[in-house]
């Protein structure tokens, strides 16, 4: 399975050629709602993103992006969309057609390609948000989304997933309803990860947070950890 950060949130899956997209913001929509600006351009267009499938954990503009989005769809049209309730109101707003929503619902899994997606707890201002667990080649991978810190984050993560959880990447940002980096990595020992990889972070100035912290305290605790690079395509394992 290989990875393709867009920065943020956002990232693509890909594994047997099908792209799993989750969190696609690639507009200037914060910027134009809420003046913070990027501090790089997205990595990859909306034709280059090219999805099988689309997951948005919950409905944030940096998440659920307003503009890309519909751009993306324009130029995919058969590419389902899924997410919690809040997500499938917002895309229906946009003119998502209904045949291409599919509603998540916490700790129920559905396919998507070869991928088992299970939409897990997440604690956060969009009281729908959701964190997903993503499955395949015998891997289980935790995507925590937007979620603040809780003692009992790693217990529902790992009882809905029913199985051990080999990779995390986390939000470390520490603003905004995310856990900050000393959270994420008490997380990411809770859950008993051999991998962790930090994320929302690099995009905007004013919500940032250097990585290196979080990935030198991972690897003091025997957590392998590396930062992604922006439009690169790397194995996860």
């Amino acid at each position: 399975m290989e990875i393709i950060w867009l920065l943020q949130g956002s990232m693509i899956l890909i594994f047997d050629k099908y792209r799993l997209v989750i969190d696609p913001y690639i507009s200037d929509y914060v910027e134009k709602l809420h003046g913070m600006i990027r501090l790089a351009s997205p990595p990859l267009s909306a034709s280059e993103i090219n999805p099988s499938f689309i997951y948005c954990t919950h409905n944030h503009i940096d998440h659920l992006d307003p503009e890309g989005l519909p751009e993306i769809l324009k130029l995919h049209g058969n590419c389902p969309v899924s997410g919690p309730a809040s997500v499938v109101k917002k895309c229906a707003e946009l003119g998502v057609r209904p045949a291409r929503l599919i509603q998540a619902e916490i700790d129920n899994s559905f396919s998507a390609g070869p991928f088992e997606l299970i939409p897990v707890k997440a604690y956060h201002s969009d009281a729908d948000a959701t964190g997903l667990v993503v499955k395949a080649e015998g891997k289980t991978i935790y995507i925590s989304g937007d979620t603040e810190y809780r003692d009992e984050l790693p217990s529902l993560v790992k009882k809905s997933a029913g199985s051990e959880i080999d990779i995390a990447i986390i939000c470390i940002n520490g603003r905004l309803g995310n856990m900050n980096i000393e959270e994420a990595v008490r997380t990411v020992k809770a859950l008993g990860v051999r991998t962790a990889i930090p994320m929302h972070y690099g995009l905007f100035q004013q919500n940032t947070a250097d990585p290196v912290p979080f990935l030198d305290a991972c690897k003091e605790s025997g957590i392998n950890s590396f930062a992604m690079q922006a439009g690169k395509s790397i194995k996860l394992y």
